[in-house]
């Protein structure tokens, strides 16, 4: 069943999303990271990001991603009713979603009626990345967005749980 969600919902990540997030990112920093969001959606619309599941970019691009269905399976298996969007890095720096990832989330979010939201991480991914991110990505690099049926494709507000510390 979709549940509707409100053009000026957020996403609010956990502190240990933020951290398995920058991780990821970090490690595979030559090609496009990604994986799940999972948590809640609440009865506002807002996604409630508690963990992280980092997925195999199956076409190792820096420029595409994408995961294997059996792997996504393995997840909702495993994690069901828990999956609420996914995620992936544009390790180039493009601060924006492609023409490939607007049309996976039209098709997912409208014709699948799926209601997840969509995170791009923003590189590049360098020493100077990560002295800016201070053990935290820094929400400038974060983008989400949502397609809504009325609206169309919106930028979602992101915001973070506070002050972790991580050692890459």
């Amino acid at each position: 069943m979709y549940m509707k969600t409100h053009q000026n919902a957020r996403v609010i990540l956990s502190m240990s999303a933020q951290e398995t997030l920058l991780h990821d990112i970090y490690q595979r920093r030559s090609i496009e990271a990604c994986g799940v969001l999972l948590g809640t959606i609440d009865a506002n619309g807002n996604w409630q990001v508690q963990q992280i599941q980092p997925l195999q970019n199956t076409a190792n691009s820096s420029v595409y991603f994408e995961f294997a269905p059996e792997d996504l399976l393995e997840v909702e298996l495993t994690r069901p009713g828990e999956i609420i969007g996914v995620y992936h890095s544009h390790p180039g720096g493009f601060a924006s979603a492609s023409t490939t990832d607007r049309e996976n989330m039209q098709r997912v979010n409208l014709e699948q009626e799926i209601p997840w939201v969509w995170l791009i991480i923003c590189g590049p991914f360098n020493e100077a990345f990560l002295q800016r991110a201070d053990g935290q990505i820094p929400l400038a690099s974060i983008l989400a967005y949502h397609h809504y049926s009325q609206e169309g494709l919106q930028q979602i507000a992101v915001q973070a749980e506070q002050n972790f510390r991580t050692e890459l």
